[in-house]
């Protein structure tokens, strides 16, 4: 499908596309983690308007082309600086690291999702409870509640229950991801760690 795509765009500049979703997943690390699908974003705005014209567009084909904004992308900002390039003719398809993907089914996390975080561990190793703790505290934004205009995702719930399927215990995300993040965030900014005022106002009660 993206070979199909990369013929379909204008071969006189060169191009760059980001495949997100389960595509990058299938490509790079299980050929059985499907979709109807391919997820991808880019700067080029008339994108959404070939893909269409060429009837590979939502709705148009059992096999489609879902064209999206980085917006629609909600992982970690570290992202950009561990993709893998392939470029095909002028076009260069961008692919997310495998986490990355990952963190971001985490807004949703259907069953399909999880069937994703079992087959990457399982065929990788990775991410470990470590590792994927340790990315979402550096993404702890991610954590905050949706915008009233917006259907809201619960990350912290999500995380409560995928830790049981894949880590085999409980996790309480605001305990284990979130407040240790925002410790280091407020160290960071000089900022005592210590909450002195709620401690002045506990004392007081007793």
């Amino acid at each position: 499908m993206l070979r199909q795509l990369a013929t379909l765009l204008p071969q006189d500049r060169d191009l760059a596309i980001t495949v997100f979703g389960s595509a990058p997943l299938q490509i790079a690390v299980d050929p059985a983690l499907t979709s109807a699908d391919v997820d991808v974003f880019s700067d080029y705005e008339p994108l959404d308007e070939i893909v269409h014209k060429a009837g590979l567009g939502t709705n148009q084909a059992d096999f489609y082309v879902q064209v999206s904004s980085e917006l629609n992308f909600r992982t970690s900002q570290r992202w950009k600086g561990r993709t893998k390039s392939v470029r095909v003719g002028n076009v260069t398809f961008i692919f997310p690291h495998p986490i990355d993907i990952l963190i971001a089914k985490l807004n949703r996390l259907d069953d399909k999702d999880v069937r994703a975080f079992r087959t990457v561990l399982a065929k990788t190793g990775h991410p470990t409870e470590v590792e994927l703790i340790k990315e979402l505290q550096l993404a702890v934004d991610l954590f905050r509640p949706s915008f009233d205009e917006e259907q809201g995702h619960d990350l912290a719930n999500n995380c409560r229950r995928l830790w049981p399927l894949i880590y085999g215990r409980e996790i309480d995300p605001r305990k284990e991801i979130i407040a240790p993040a925002l410790a280091i965030r407020k160290a960071g900014y000089g900022e005592p760690t210590r909450d002195y005022k709620q401690e002045l106002r506990d004392a007081l009660k007793t």
